[in-house]
């Protein structure tokens, strides 16, 4: 396996970005160095136990870094509360640069994806930004949408989610992209839930049949904090992600799950780290795909009781729901607990084809097979959507996945 940087990617196309926008100081500073980080942490070799399912030989390095983002569109219903922001990181920087230098995480990133990381950190040129002041409740959904309109460009861009003190907040990103020509995506997302907050968020990903999506996603959980995110991969030719929740306060709660539905020749490759740092948190996810044509998805997942930790409760489960013979799964769970005082910490992994005897009962309801098949799909999705609690990201979610498993009104027909 060999891996590598974007060839446009080095430090003085970094300092060139820095120059086309003029930014300040403080955010050159900050993009050196993390520039250091990415030149002194090696690219995965394919050896890492997180990197063997997944051979980075063929990621598209060549394509031009994309300078000018597209733009991000959002809808906020009924009017931005008073003191929320929300939009792109350019924009945040040039009107609220205290607030983005004070919660730009100086912190390398999770340590299978920590390259990666740090190469966002130092050439993005597009994404999120996202703040609640302290006790803000926003009504309704968010909804920021990002569609990359070149298929060919490298794109990285951050988004960075920040819910301050007693907030709450729902969120759902996307981001599209066309088919046709290889193109790499390096998007990084950093979240935020300070002590009492609530957060709901979903990143719903339908990039194209060219893109490779290689990417990762932190999740802070502090004091009593509340925090669901969703994430939904539909579009990609290969997708590595890496998700890393930190437990960093004690009380909190954290809900991470994930859709995956993937066909053709398609590669989807997950690590979680669900890191349980404080007393009396809790952390359960919950991943699920369906796999059809030759796809496959892969899933190594690590839950890590920290040592002296008190009374907390994890589980984490993979379920993968093969519809084709050459669709393959590899779902791994690891459990590494340092301390004795839990109350529990379990996992959950299967991987197989539909019950033959489920598929002729749906048969029998005068459903031809493709129909019986897509409802299936459908009801075994059911376990995550139904903890959607948000109307807007699960109807968009369902939508997304349509095209795979129909909808409601292809079975009344």
């Amino acid at each position: 396996m060999t891996t590598a940087t974007a060839t446009t990617l080095d430090a003085e196309a970094v300092g060139r970005i820095s120059d086309h926008f003029d930014e300040p100081d403080w955010l050159r500073a900050h993009r050196a160095a993390w520039w250091e980080r990415a030149a002194s942490t090696p690219p995965p070799t394919g050896d890492e136990e997180e990197w063997r399912r997944t051979d980075l030989a063929a990621l598209p390095r060549d394509g031009e870094l994309l300078m000018d983002a597209p733009e991000l569109t959002v809808e906020v219903p009924g009017g931005l509360p008073d003191g929320l922001i929300l939009t792109d990181v350019r924009t945040a920087v040039r009107r609220h640069p205290e607030l983005v230098r004070r919660f730009l995480d100086p912190r390398q990133g999770q340590a299978s994806h920590a390259h990666f990381w740090a190469l966002a950190q130092a050439a993005w040129t597009g994404g999120l930004f996202c703040y609640v002041p302290r006790g803000v409740t926003v009504d309704g959904t968010l909804v920021a949408r990002t569609v990359l309109t070149n298929a060919t460009d490298t794109y990285l861009p951050i988004s960075l989610i920040v819910a301050d003190e007693g907030s709450s907040i729902t969120l759902l990103e996307e981001v599209t992209s066309p088919d046709g020509a290889p193109a790499w995506f390096g998007g990084i997302v950093e979240i935020r839930a300070e002590r009492g907050a609530r957060v709901r968020y979903a990143n719903l990903q339908q990039l194209g049949d060219g893109v490779w999506n290689v990417g990762a996603q932190r999740v802070v959980v502090g004091q009593d904090a509340d925090v669901t995110t969703l994430n939904a991969e539909v579009g990609s030719k290969v997708t590595k992600v890496g998700l890393d929740v930190q437990m960093t306060g004690p009380g909190g709660t954290s809900k991470v799950l994930g859709i995956l539905a993937a066909g053709d020749d398609q590669r989807i490759d997950i690590n979680t780290v669900q890191d349980l740092a404080a007393d009396h948190t809790t952390s359960d996810l919950l991943y699920l795909s369906a796999l059809y044509d030759a796809a496959h998805a892969s899933f190594y997942g690590v839950t890590n009781v920290r040592k002296g930790t008190r009374q907390t409760s994890s589980y984490q489960e993979c379920r993968n729901l093969l519809l084709s013979p050459a669709a393959g799964a590899e779902p791994i769970p690891v459990l590494e607990i340092e301390a004795n005082d839990i109350l529990r910490c379990g996992h959950g992994a299967t991987a197989g084809a539909i019950d033959p005897t489920q598929l002729f009962y749906a048969q029998t309801r005068g459903l031809d097979h493709d129909a019986a098949e897509r409802m299936i799909v459908r009801g075994f999705f059911e376990q995550v959507v139904s903890k959607i609690e948000d109307e807007t990201i699960r109807e968009r979610v369902l939508a997304a996945l349509a095209g795979r498993i129909g909808t409601t009104e292809d079975l009344a027909a």
